[in-house]
């Protein structure tokens, strides 16, 4: 957009006077429609094909920002004014003015064509949006070092020009909504001639973008994912000699059959590589998924698309295609370099795939957390009261870790070992923990979630969250039952064999007061611990992904010293084991690690920044209740800490569970359940829906025994005879209301 109008110059009687004067008879001389042909009048003049290289592309820069400049543009006298786009107009307008002067025509034409001789257009078709093949972690870093020190300026280098008049979203819209009619009008009046250079650059990058693809495609990790077979055979081995025979019969200006033939062949030989390309991504869905590898899948479709778009630039079906191809395709270049800059873009197309990975096997060991049944439930129960028993030594040694008055790093490390053994000893003897739980639950609600579900989805989603409520409270209550009554046994033998509480009076009053919910950061430091527990599943997960991605259980059952030491057939077991414990054992160790560093790191900077694990947490307030003795644990202060125990255990499930829930949910793609749709739903079931959320689930009662010897059938589909509704034999069938589940199940 110019800042301001240019001032028209005051032409020469001789030259100039007939074409302003057949302007101003052709339109209506408004005071809108005399600026716009005065600045462009000022354009056209003033061009200048011998002028050194920078002046032809500030004047050519000038002309673009004229057309996409706002404001409405005057129509020929006695024409009804063309329902068409800003930039449009202003297009058809400078066609309009350059049909009638041919010499400003032949100028313009002279101008660009110079431009485009003496620049070389190779990096605009070959760098927006793909990369130089660096890899994730090298663009990244390129991206970073781009945004931080801007290339230096290259006035040879056409792409540099072109990103300056086309910036961003906003370049790319102008592009869109140009009239291709204008566009084909504009470009026949250049003449092809002109545009020679860019054909040529177009010719180069065709073989750059197939050599770059056909690297990407025979690279080792992409060749060990697809069916074995001759490399010459490979669609990745055909494509560059496709696009290279193709090219050299456009450049001897074949035409014809010839020319479609070596079309087909491009367009076969492109779509096996697609082809190929989904393979290596199935492959990688159903085993394990490599961020980089999914990086360079993409950069190779992005090429080849790329290179259908130039292929269909330099053969099209007709003369009138090729404007329309061409302008197509800047802006798709225009919007690839707009993409480009963002460091957050790359990596969220990249990480997709392997989140979606994470949270599937996540989900999958999430379906384990969840009670359907009764003795599923008291299971559940049974393990959550046996990891209840072991945190309470843990609470133990935090307590004594707490008060040793270690060096930083050592308390944050034997903080650190305590929590990673703890937790690694539940997982060894089945046992489970409640806080881990719901990122692994909300994962396995998020495989279930369906944005265009009905009413019928709508219901099974509230039974499937019901049954995460419910198991979730048994764990809870089974982890803080057992750890209250056995630190509470603990500190009475304690204390009845030496006579002295494991905690000083001090030492109880600072863990009450340590837990009050209003004067102690004790509820954000529980929505951190839920941040961090949240972060130890994903970490699990990628663990997980990574062991099969790295194929270890077979590198460990096939290690010669593993095989010499323990055996073959318990080395293959040991792999076997760590495919099925990586992700516990990653969530595990990371989960201690979190606890258990965190906390020193934030002191060493100063953060006064703390943990609150509701099982760890009320065992530690039970060996305060137990030194305090019974007449203290109704007094305010300890009632607080006790409702600030409530709020930390509310607040390590809800944050968890929700970041898992929000994180799952974008993997997959999917939009969220609105949460008032599901509240509605769940309200809408009444008392009973509610109970189901905080009850054991009911078990099916057994079916009535037959009424006749034609029971069986009768359960099976209830009759009802024309005699007032009674069954055979005049005896009404009690089993007609059996419900058909149940009907099923005892038959």
């Amino acid at each position: 957009m110019l800042a301001s109008p240019i001032p028209v110059p005051c032409p020469e009687p001789a030259l100039f006077s007939p074409t302003l004067a057949q302007l101003v008879t052709s339109y209506p001389m408004t005071p809108e429609a005399e600026q716009r042909l005065g600045e462009l009048h000022a354009l056209l003049t003033s061009a200048r094909p011998r002028a050194p290289l920078a002046a032809r592309l500030t004047w050519l820069e000038e002309l673009v920002r004229w057309l996409q400049a706002p404001g409405a543009t005057p129509s020929r006298r006695g024409r009804l004014a063309p329902v068409e786009s800003q930039g449009s107009a202003r297009l058809r307008l400078l066609v309009e003015v350059l049909s009638e002067v041919p010499a400003w025509c032949e100028a313009l034409r002279d101008v660009l064509a110079s431009v485009l001789a003496e620049t070389s257009a190779l990096r605009l078709f070959t760098e927006p949006g793909l990369s130089a093949g660096r890899g994730l972690l090298g663009d990244a870093v390129a991206r970073l070092g781009q945004q931080l020190v801007p290339p230096a300026p290259d006035e040879r280098d056409l792409s540099q020009w072109v990103w300056r008049l086309f910036p961003g979203k906003e370049g790319q819209a102008w592009l869109d909504e140009l009239s291709e009619e204008q566009v084909v009008a504009f470009c026949a009046l250049l003449r092809a001639p002109s545009f020679a250079p860019l054909t040529e650059a177009a010719e180069d990058a065709v073989l750059v973008l197939a050599a770059r693809a056909s690297a990407l495609g025979l690279a080792s990790d992409v060749l060990a994912r697809l069916p074995p077979g001759p490399v010459e055979h490979s669609p990745f081995v055909r494509l560059p000699r496709a696009c290279e025979a193709l090219r050299l019969e456009v450049r001897a200006g074949a035409q014809g059959s010839t020319v479609e033939r070596r079309r087909e062949a491009c367009a076969e030989a492109i779509a096996g590589c697609r082809a190929a390309t989904q393979r290596v991504l199935r492959h990688m869905d159903s085993h394990a998924v490599g961020t980089d590898l999914v990086y360079r899948l993409e950069q190779l479709g992005h090429a080849l698309d790329r290179l259908e778009s130039l292929l269909w630039l330099l053969a099209p079906d007709g003369a009138r295609a090729t404007p329309g191809a061409a302008l197509r395709l800047l802006s798709s270049l225009v919007d690839a370099h707009a993409r480009e800059r963002s460091v957050a873009a790359l990596f969220r197309s990249s990480v997709r795939c392997i989140s979606r990975r994470i949270f599937e096997h996540t989900g999958e060991v999430g379906r384990h957390y969840i009670a359907t049944t009764q003795d599923e439930y008291h299971r559940m129960v049974s393990a959550a009261a046996g990891g209840g028993l072991l945190t309470a030594g843990t609470a133990a040694l935090k307590l004594a870790i707490t008060f040793a008055a270690l060096p930083l790093f050592f308390e944050g490390l034997a903080s650190a070992t305590n929590y990673a053994l703890c937790f690694l000893l539940i997982q060894l003897l089945g046992f489970t923990l409640a806080t881990k739980q719901p990122s692994m639950t909300a994962a396995a609600l998020a495989a279930s979630m369906d944005v265009k579900a009905g009413d019928k989805g709508m219901h099974s989603l509230v039974q499937q969250l019901a049954c995460i409520t419910r198991s979730q409270l048994a764990s809870v209550f089974g982890n803080l039952g057992a750890v209250v009554a056995t630190v509470t046994f603990v500190g009475l033998i304690f204390q009845a064999l030496l006579g002295q509480p494991l905690l000083e009076a001090s030492e109880a009053e600072y863990v009450v007061r340590s837990l009050h919910p209003l004067k102690s950061g004790t509820l954000p430091f529980a929505a951190l611990t839920g941040v961090l527990l949240w972060c130890s599943s994903v970490f699990g997960g990628w663990l997980e992904n990574w062991v099969h991605y790295q194929r270890l259980p077979e590198a460990l059952a096939r290690h010669p010293g593993l095989r010499c030491l323990l055996g073959e057939a318990r080395a293959k077991k040991l792999g076997e084991a760590l495919a099925r414990h990586a992700c516990g054992l990653g969530a595990n160790v990371s989960l201690g690690l979190l606890l258990g560093m965190t906390p020193a790191v934030c002191r060493f900077f100063g953060l006064p920044m703390d943990v609150r694990h509701v099982t760890l947490s009320a065992g530690t307030l039970a060996f305060a209740g137990t030194a305090l003795g019974p007449e203290r644990l109704v007094e305010p202060a300890f009632l607080w800490a006790v409702v600030g125990l409530l709020g930390v255990g509310v607040i390590n499930l809800t944050v968890s569970f929700s970041l898992g829930l929000s994180a799952a949910v974008r993997a997959r793609g999917l939009e969220p359940v609105g949460f008032l749709r599901l509240a509605c739903a769940v309200l809408a079931g009444g008392f009973r829906s509610l109970a189901d959320f905080v009850l054991p689930p009911v078990p099916l009662l057994p079916a009535p025994p037959p009424s006749s010897r034609y029971g069986v059938r009768s359960a099976a589909r209830s009759r009802s005879s024309t005699r007032g509704g009674d069954g055979l034999h005049g005896v009404p069938l009690a089993t007609s209301r059996t419900p058909p589940s149940t009907q099923h199940q005892n038959g």
